[in-house]
């Protein structure tokens, strides 16, 4: 136990001293106009999607957003997901709040099972779902697909955006149920949407704030996406597909 704690703390410790060094460092070339630009690339370089500066300035390196990022680093290091290993099975909830089920219940015999986090304040998830849902169509012949709406990336309490979508926390079940319901009104899943717990059981065994995509098969992790928003890279999972049907449809079996 004290080794485990160790190793997380200690490296939790050392991540958040070095995020304040470069909060402090960036926080003085955002206040001068001849290094903004310097800011401006980092923060594309991150989101991966060019966002207006104006909707993100105001919160840089401010409290809400260190927070949040921290929280992210402490997910990272606790996270039970790891590849190659055996999937966790946390319980997840329907979009109307009525039933539960565990993770595995959505995996189909050998089929893998492609696993979306996600939430809708997220802009680049907003500006790449249509990316996901093509890879959803294309491949649903042989793998089955699955969306879990977790915590919010950019909630209206929290480190927000300016002209974002305006979910607040989720305090309730209920609110985080009325989040996923508002994001299924905007875009149409051709997959089944779930949340997770008000005790984040998901997000908590996958890190899976803000963005994150993974692929379970025989209830064990074959594909890990790093953490998004960065890292969020759909054309890892589409690569993966296009070997595991090249495969499939070579042997006429699931390769185990």
């Amino acid at each position: 136990m004290l080794r485990k704690l160790t190793a997380t703390v200690l490296p939790y410790c050392a991540v958040t001293v070095l995020l304040l060094v470069a909060f402090f460092f960036l926080s003085f070339l955002r206040l001068l106009p001849c290094t903004k630009w310097i800011v401006v690339k980092l923060m594309q370089m991150v989101a991966s999607i060019t966002l207006p500066t104006e909707v993100y300035w105001h919160s840089l390196f401010t409290w809400p957003m260190l927070k949040s990022l921290r929280n992210a680093i402490l997910r990272e290091l606790q996270k039970s997901a790891r590849i190659d290993h055996p999937a966790p099975n946390p319980s997840l909830v329907s979009t109307d709040g009525l039933s539960h089920r565990r993770l595995f219940n959505f995996c189909k015999g050998n089929r893998p099972l492609v696993v979306n986090f996600c939430s809708w304040t997220c802009p680049v998830f907003r500006a790449r779902v249509g990316e996901f849902l093509s890879i959803v169509q294309e491949f649903s012949d042989v793998a089955d697909f699955l969306t879990v709406y977790i915590d919010e990336a950019h909630p209206s309490n929290g480190w927000a955006f300016k002209n974002n979508v305006v979910i607040p926390n989720h305090a309730t079940l209920e609110e985080r149920c009325q989040a996923a319901k508002l994001m299924l009104d905007s875009v149409k899943f051709n997959c089944p949407v779930v949340v997770d717990t008000m005790e984040n059981e998901a997000n908590r065994a996958y890190a899976g704030l803000p963005i994150r995509q993974y692929i379970i098969k025989n209830q064990n992790v074959v594909y890990a996406g790093l953490p998004g928003p960065t890292y969020y890279n759909p054309k890892e999972v589409e690569t993966w597909l296009k070997e595991f049907k090249a495969e499939f449809m070579r042997t006429g079996r699931h390769r185990a």
